[in-house]
């Protein structure tokens, strides 16, 4: 009889310590919601939408597929400025080689003073992206 009553005890504390992390959980969730930033508030990041519209007069003389090289600037904006080239010209595949029969030049910060000899500017459409032809494609 004694093992009957510690069971029907130890429910009614199991019952509230259920009820207890139920209601902890429920503090944190509205917590969480709370602090969230409404959906229709956010801004959207205009990086890539600049980067789109920067690209958008070089895209039209481009391929609709394949691969391009691409020379950029040196230093810490060299790998994203690339992958936001890749982002605006897709499905381009941008290789960052310079021997390729088509290559993009993508210099937001200043334009280049001197291109590598194996290049030749086609035409440059302004804000730093320059069509260049490569003479030594593979």
């Amino acid at each position: 009889m004694q093992l009957s009553q510690s069971t029907e005890s130890a429910s009614p504390r199991a019952t509230c310590a259920t009820l207890l992390f139920i209601f902890c959980c429920l503090l944190s969730t509205i917590r969480i919601l709370r602090e969230a930033p409404n959906p229709a508030h956010l801004s959207q990041d205009d990086t890539s939408k600049r980067s789109d519209q920067r690209f958008a007069a070089v895209k039209t003389r481009l391929p609709a597929t394949g691969v391009i090289g691409y020379i950029g600037e040196s230093g810490n904006s060299s790998t994203p400025d690339h992958y936001l080239t890749q982002y605006a010209l897709a499905p381009l595949v941008v290789d960052r080689s310079t021997h390729h029969a088509i290559v993009i030049g993508n210099f937001p910060l200043s334009p280049p003073s001197n291109l590598p000899p194996n290049l030749r500017l086609v035409k440059d459409f302004g804000s730093g992206v320059l069509l260049l032809a490569g003479e030594d494609a593979r």
